[in-house]
């Protein structure tokens, strides 16, 4: 017998933009999904930094730094119709950066989420029940072919008839291995780096840009956040995404923080002009670096079902993210979207696991079908007592030149 799309329970580990966006499919589906998330809240990339420090009078001062994913554009046609609702719901906003480079800016008209990055992915999941500081270590079939998800410091959660894993690569293939091992040793083979930021609050200074593309040095985009549509920093300060090149976290990927942390300050006061008053340096108020664990690549996935997405109808799995394409918000949205479309397909015509009958053995891939996400209030979060863990070993790699780099930053996943 067939699954009836209303009777499907699916569980989507990673709350990122593909896996929620593959959320927002299989709801519009009609399948129930349970999400599970490691951090303290959705987003993954498009997540903020919170900043505080003390200012000279003693007071408390905090800022917002969109520090990895700071914009997005909508150059894949099936999306437009997606951003148009959300722009109409306030969930996005259009800007037109003005960014200094050595060769003509090719982001156009980008697109923020308001109020914060995040935004897009809480749309997107809607009332979707999601558990938050979940770290799935490993997955579980029962005698019937359900799957259970086995948590840090909970019991296992299921059954559920299928499982989404929308993690970054070295994630993902823990969570294959011993079910799709093929999948699992294409991930692991890839090659990881890793990515450097730093993110500041200065004086303000007579700087005419939103952005700038350095053509040398450490860094390879210069952000002044607070020009972003919707944020804002104290007044008399200017807030600071400084993202440093392939080749320089690279060569300093084991370097103190400290260190890079002074290292790159030197590098952003130096794409800074001087202040009127005086010659002494900008005034730091706060500074900090950290070192980006899962920076988006492209994954030969040639030997897979498909370029898109992974989709094992056969087991009830399936893999999506910015890795199975060139990198990018838009290529996650994508993925995660066609993943939702490939389930919702093999849920009308395959027997599956737990519901009587033998599943399919193949692993298909089927034509995306795209519709408007779901327009729900935001999504129901579930906290829990947090479980501190040693992070997953592996860092995603990065092209090594710079203007692929800024490329792939400016196509949506700045890092």
């Amino acid at each position: 017998m067939t699954l009836d799309t209303g009777s499907a329970h699916v569980a989507v580990i990673g709350s990122g933009l593909a896996g929620s966006a593959c959320v927002a499919g299989l709801r519009r589906a009609g399948a129930q999904v349970t999400v599970f998330e490691k951090a303290q809240t959705v987003g993954g990339r498009t997540a903020t930094r919170r900043a505080r420090w003390i200012d000279a009078l003693g007071a408390e001062q905090s800022v917002t730094f969109d520090d990895s994913t700071q914009y997005f554009t909508s150059a894949k046609r099936h999306l437009r119709p997606t951003v148009a609702r959300a722009m109409a719901a306030g969930f996005v906003s259009a800007w037109h950066p003005r960014v200094h480079a050595l060769w003509p800016f090719k982001g156009g008209q980008c697109l923020v989420a308001a109020p914060a990055m995040p935004s897009l992915c809480t749309h997107l999941l809607g009332d979707t029940t999601v558990h938050l500081n979940h770290t799935a270590r490993r997955l579980q079939r029962t005698a019937d072919g359900r799957w259970c998800v086995a948590s840090d410091g909970t019991p296992l959660s299921g059954p559920f008839h299928h499982v989404v894993i929308a993690l970054p690569p070295a994630q993902a293939a823990v969570l294959l291995a011993g079910h799709q091992d093929k999948w699992a040793d294409v991930l692991m083979a890839k090659r990881i780096e890793p990515s450097w930021t730093l993110t500041a609050v200065t004086d303000d200074v007579d700087w005419p840009w939103d952005a700038a593309q350095p053509d040398r040095g450490p860094l390879s985009w210069v952000l002044r956040n607070d020009r972003v549509p919707g944020r804002s920093t104290p007044p008399g300060l200017a807030m600071w995404t400084a993202h440093a090149t392939a080749r320089w976290s690279a060569a300093h990927s084991e370097d103190d923080p400290q260190a890079v942390n002074v290292k790159l300050q030197s590098a952003l006061q130096a794409r800074l002009p001087t202040p009127s008053v005086g010659s002494r340096l900008i005034h730091f108020h706060y500074a900090n670096v950290h070192r980006g664990r899962y920076p988006g690549s492209h994954v030969d996935c040639s030997d897979s079902s498909s370029n898109d997405v992974w989709w094992d109808e056969s087991l009830g799995l399936g893999v999506c993210g910015n890795f199975l394409g060139d990198g990018g918000v838009e290529v996650a949205w994508y993925s995660g979207d066609e993943l939702a479309d490939c389930m919702a397909a093999s849920f009308e015509r395959t027997e599956v696991p737990g519901c009587g009958g033998a599943a399919t053995s193949t692993p298909t891939h089927t034509t995306s079908h795209i519709h408007p996400p779901l327009m729900d209030p935001p999504a129901v979060i579930h906290q829990t007592t947090r479980v501190l863990v040693p992070p997953i070993q592996g860092e995603a790699s990065q092209s090594a030149d710079a203007r692929l780099e800024v490329s792939h930053r400016i196509s949506l996943s700045n890092r």
